[in-house]
């Protein structure tokens, strides 16, 4: 494996304390790209101001909600698959399993991209959001687009390429905040921020792809763009019904995770909506170990469930879901005794109103970062419906808090529907989940997408 990981059959170090460092490699980068981002966003700030920098977060809403309901995650059903296949040594029949994940990525992106602008020419025409988000969007579609990096992103997991994946994002950060200075200090506008966010996108995702393929060549796994594309449903029954589901679920999760911001403008103003981003973009911060928890382990626990290792199941889960209540207990507090003055500091007074929705958002974030552990297991059981049913009542759930919420208390009433989602959501998966894993039933007994 690469990055110096080894594989999961390896001996020596347990699976979990394996995991807790890539992990904390994880953690490392994202922390570092956060400040990355943070710099990129103050810049931001102060250049746009509160409202046009609310236009910028709902024009980047915009394109990240339609990407996120049309594009399909395809690196959960090809770490699926792939663990079953990795015992069979055919690098032909693996390279067509990628193959099956690229074209889902296309297709998913070209339609995004596509109806990113259809929708934002709709909300401009029938509802109160500024007419210029259209070209602004139109510009952001390019880099949804090129997002393709559900297949790359299933090579680098599947390798196990989780320090790789962690101080890759540095590149188009940095890029990012590079352009943001010389831009800030030339006086732009909305417009050419737009352009920044994109064309660190389109940087990030090609580097992403560079790296996958060269990774393929590699392990001898021949090119999935030379490979044979007829046959592949036959080939991989059930592959693109589990990608359905997933992308179900994911479309679900778009809805509070990105839609909010638009449904806050939609309730408020833009400058409202520029808070409630700006609160969520500094939660993410946290929100990300929780993904990257899902990212590191599920290749694992896809193989302990191939492998029927129970008690390994169970501790990795258990010891992931800790490691989350002490990196979030520690962020809480740094937010709860600086945060205020950091966000004054780096985005100036006007932007100090985000602090007490941050607050109610590092709870929800609590919440769904606990919750995360378990999806990724049943996933791995081959249970996506489950996750998917999970999904669609906790966001339900959260709509109406939202709706009744936001007109009454604002943009936090957004981090209340989020609370309520994702408390919701940990106590399902969560008993879901450990009830499941009690008695390891057998693959074939699984529940089939």
């Amino acid at each position: 494996m690469s990055d110096g990981t080894t594989s999961p059959q390896a001996g020596g170090k347990s699976v979990l304390r394996k995991r807790i460092e890539s992990v904390l490699h994880l953690m490392t980068g994202s922390f570092g790209n956060a400040v990355i981002m943070i710099g990129s966003l103050a810049l931001a700030t102060r250049a746009l101001g509160p409202e046009a920098f609310g236009v910028l977060a709902m024009t980047l809403a915009v394109g990240r909600v339609c990407e996120r309901v049309v594009r399909f995650e395809s690196w959960q059903p090809l770490v699926r698959y792939a663990a079953t296949e990795e015992g069979a040594n055919d690098p032909l029949r693996m390279s067509r399993l990628y193959l099956f994940g690229l074209i889902l990525d296309v297709v998913g992106a070209v339609v995004a991209a596509v109806l990113s602008v259809i929708i934002a020419f709709i909300i401009t025409s029938f509802f109160d959001f500024p007419k210029e988000m259209v070209p602004l969007v139109a510009i952001y579609a390019i880099a949804i687009a090129l997002n393709l990096r559900g297949m790359s992103s299933a090579v680098m997991r599947m390798a196990g390429m989780f320090r790789t994946m962690a101080y890759i994002v540095f590149i188009a950060g940095i890029l990012r905040l590079i352009l943001a200075g010389i831009f800030y200090w030339a006086g732009a506008g909305l417009m050419t921020f737009v352009w920044v966010w994109t064309i660190s996108q389109v940087v990030d995702a090609l580097v992403y792809n560079f790296i996958a393929f060269r990774q393929l060549h590699k392990q001898g796994t021949p090119s999935p763009l030379r490979a044979n594309p007829s046959g592949l449903m036959k080939d991989y029954p059930g592959f693109l019904g589990f990608a359905f589901t997933t992308n179900a679920s994911s479309a679900l999760r778009t809805i509070t995770h990105e839609a909010d911001t638009l449904i806050v403008g939609a309730f408020t103003d833009s400058s409202a909506a520029g808070f409630y981003h700006l609160a969520k973009r500094m939660a993410k911060v946290a929100m990300q170990s929780g993904e990257m928890i899902q990212m590191v382990v599920y290749p694992d626990l896809a193989r302990m469930w191939v492998g029927q290792k129970k008690k390994q199941f169970r501790k990795t889960i258990a010891g992931v879901q800790g490691l989350l209540g002490v990196i979030l207990a520690g962020i809480f507090l740094v937010a709860l005794v600086i945060g205020k003055q950091l966000i004054e500091f780096a985005f100036g007074p006007d932007f100090v109103a985000s602090y007490p929705i941050l607050m109610a958002q590092l709870v929800a974030v609590f919440l769904i970062m606990h919750s995360a552990p378990a999806r990724s297991a049943l996933l791995a059981m081959n249970r996506p419906r489950f996750v998917l049913i999970s999904a669609a009542v906790s966001t339900a759930l959260f709509l109406g808090i939202a709706f009744y919420a936001i007109p009454i208390y604002g943009a936090i009433g957004a981090s209340f529907a989020h609370i309520g989602f994702g408390l919701l959501n940990a106590i399902v998966l969560d008993t879901a989940m450990w009830g499941s894993s009690k008695d390891l039933p057998t693959v074939e007994k699984a529940e089939t997408s």
